[in-house]
């Protein structure tokens, strides 16, 4: 028997344009965008009544850590982090390796993909590992489904270690051979390294000099090399994080001479400057630094003119007891939780405050994050398209406490913590099935699905 719903009476977002109507989901697909008036003429079907709302293609989070399965799954999880990702409007996520063991070979992969399928409420994808050890790996993982592989050019940890740039080339040379993407979290790892201990030698007692400590150009040469390195290689790239308007701006100029290099930022780096951190302190402490309210101002703009293609969140949270377990801000770790928050931010700044249109913003948060990483079904409420639908109230005014976020971490110490956001997720389907609906987690884990990598 088929299964029909029909979504009444909203705005749809489209990927060039917002028209109201109603729209039409059959067996989690969407089959239909019916203008207004014209559902008078579908029968057997459930109706949802939406009218008021805004329906939203469900976000692509290209960015998120999830820390399971490893030791540290403590600070999140698959069944508490896609049931966080669903409130937040979030149907596909984008896992980066960083599991233990990593997904640098097919045991990686394996294990994650077993514990991933039984607890998701909401579809996912995964990266594969660039180390140093695992460039022969690549095609396999390739294979497999990866969507893209991730490199550090700065330090990274023991069970995940710098790309150095022999390996880097290396990993560059062997994904262009099947069309791979390479990611990179691009700083010089010396100078970002230098600068952060010089900052803890001298007991440097403001935490806002972390953007000094790891300044722009530190960034900046490392994206350069990247893009050079790629380029030579005939490779893709995939910059995450970017955070520098300086970086921007090459990026735009090598883009326009067809450089085949997407630039990602966060929500983070749009909606706080630098000074969060002597308010926040370590709790708001990641790499690459927030910049200055400058900096933030500036690159907006190239949110707005298209340089930057995507969103993602960087969820990777740790307990409260970890982010201060050193008593030295500048020995603590990086990273934060809250892509439940996202975006409502995104909403709140974005939309309301600087007039960045639905349909853009549906681009940087689901369709050019489907279509870089080659994720077919997401990323749109086009026919033929999953029916990943976020129903959203535009004008509803609420404060975010993450007591009450489904994350496994609940810190009220978070970046996010208390901020008022204009615009709240009112229900979450995953390939027409409500797993949210405004208050409670509906769907059943298990029903994420993995999403390969489909390239032509």
């Amino acid at each position: 028997m088929q299964n029909r719903t029909l979504f009444v009476g909203g705005r749809i977002v489209l990927p060039d344009r917002v028209t109201d109507g109603s729209l039409l989901v059959e067996d989690g697909k969407i089959t239909g965008v019916l203008s207004k008036g014209a559902e008078g003429r579908i029968s057997d079907c459930q109706v949802i009544d939406v009218t008021g709302k805004v329906l939203l293609p469900g976000l692509v989070d290209t960015h998120v850590h999830m820390w399971d399965p490893s030791p540290m799954n403590y600070r999140e999880d698959w069944y508490h982090g896609t049931a966080c990702a669903a409130s937040g409007g979030i149907t596909t996520v984008v896992d980066m390796p960083l599991s233990v063991p990593p997904v640098t070979d097919e045991k990686g992969f394996s294990l994650k993909l077993d514990v991933a399928d039984k607890n998701a409420f909401v579809d996912f994808a995964f990266w594969g590992g660039l180390t140093p050890s695992c460039v022969e790996n690549m095609k396999r993982l390739h294979e497999l489904g990866c969507v893209a592989y991730k490199g550090f050019m700065s330090f990274a940890n023991p069970d995940y270690p710098q790309i150095t740039d022999g390996h880097l080339i290396r990993g560059m040379r062997e994904a262009a051979k099947f069309g791979g993407l390479i990611g990179v979290h691009a700083e010089n790892a010396e100078a970002a390294d230098f600068g952060s201990r010089e900052m803890d030698a001298c007991h440097c007692t403001d935490e806002a000099m972390h953007d000094e400590a790891r300044p722009w150009w530190v960034e900046l040469e490392a994206i350069q090399r990247a893009v050079l390195f790629s380029e030579a290689n005939h490779g893709r790239l995939y910059i995450c994080h970017m955070t520098i308007a300086e970086g921007a701006e090459f990026l735009k100029r090598q883009k326009s001479m067809g450089a085949d290099v997407a630039v990602e930022t966060c929500p983070h780096y749009l909606l706080f400057d630098k000074t969060i951190l002597r308010e926040k302190k370590a709790y708001a402490k990641c790499n690459p630094p927030i910049r200055s309210r400058e900096n933030v101002e500036k690159l907006w703009n190239y949110v707005f003119d298209g340089t930057i293609d995507t969103i993602g969140s960087d969820h990777g949270p740790y307990s409260d007891e970890e982010k201060v377990v050193h008593g030295d801000f500048w020995k603590e770790y990086c990273g934060f939780g809250g892509y439940d928050a996202m975006l409502p931010g995104l909403l709140t700044e974005g939309v309301h405050k600087r007039g960045l249109s639905l349909p853009r913003l549906a681009a940087l948060t689901a369709g050019n994050a489907a279509r870089i990483m080659g994720l077919a079904g997401k990323g749109s409420l086009m026919p033929g398209a999953d029916a990943d639908i976020v129903v959203v109230d535009l004008k509803e005014r609420w404060h975010y406490d993450g007591a009450k976020s489904f994350s496994k971490t609940k810190s009220v110490k978070g970046i996010y913590q208390d901020m008022e956001f204009v615009g709240r997720v009112k229900s979450c389907y995953v390939r027409g099935n409500m797993v949210y609906d405004g208050e409670r987690i509906v769907g059943t884990p298990g029903w994420g699905n993995y999403v390969p990598g489909s390239f032509n």
